[in-house]
C-alpha cells in the first residue's frame, strides 16, 4: 500500500510538471492548428473549406469580408465577424440550413453616421 501511495504522488507529480504551458493542448489553440470547435481557439474561430476538410482555427473576418453569422455549431465555412462589426446577410432559415447564410462585416455605427 505504502508503495502504490508513493507511485501514486511520483506520477501526480510528474505529470503537474509535464502540464503545457498557457497555450494549451485543447483550448488557446493558435491560427492553424486544427480545432473541433471555436471555443478552443484564441481567435474564437474554427473553420474548414468543405464538409470533409479539416477544420483549423483562424482569424475572425475583418471590415467588409466575407462571413458567416455566428452560430450554436461553432464551425464556420467563413468566420464571423470581429468585435464591433456586424455580419450583414442572409439571415433566413434556409440559408441557415443550406449554408449559404454568408454575409459582409460592416461597421453599423460608423454607416449611421
Amino acid at each position: 500500500m505504502e508503495k502504490a501511495l508513493v507511485f501514486l504522488l511520483v506520477a501526480l507529480a510528474a505529470v503537474a510538471y509535464a502540464a503545457p504551458g498557457p497555450r494549451g493542448l485543447f483550448v488557446n489553440l493558435d491560427d492553424g492548428e486544427i480545432c473541433l470547435n471555436s471555443m478552443q481557439c484564441k481567435s474564437k474561430c474554427c473553420q474548414h473549406d468543405t464538409i470533409l476538410g479539416i477544420a483549423r482555427c483562424t482569424h475572425q473576418a475583418m471590415e467588409n469580408s466575407e462571413c458567416s453569422p455566428k452560430t450554436i455549431y461553432g464551425v464556420y465555412y467563413r468566420c464571423p465577424c470581429e468585435r464591433g462589426l456586424t455580419c450583414e446577410g442572409d439571415k433566413t432559415i434556409l440559408g441557415a440550413i443550406t449554408n449559404t447564410n454568408y454575409g459582409v462585416c460592416l461597421d453599423i455605427g460608423r454607416s449611421k453616421q
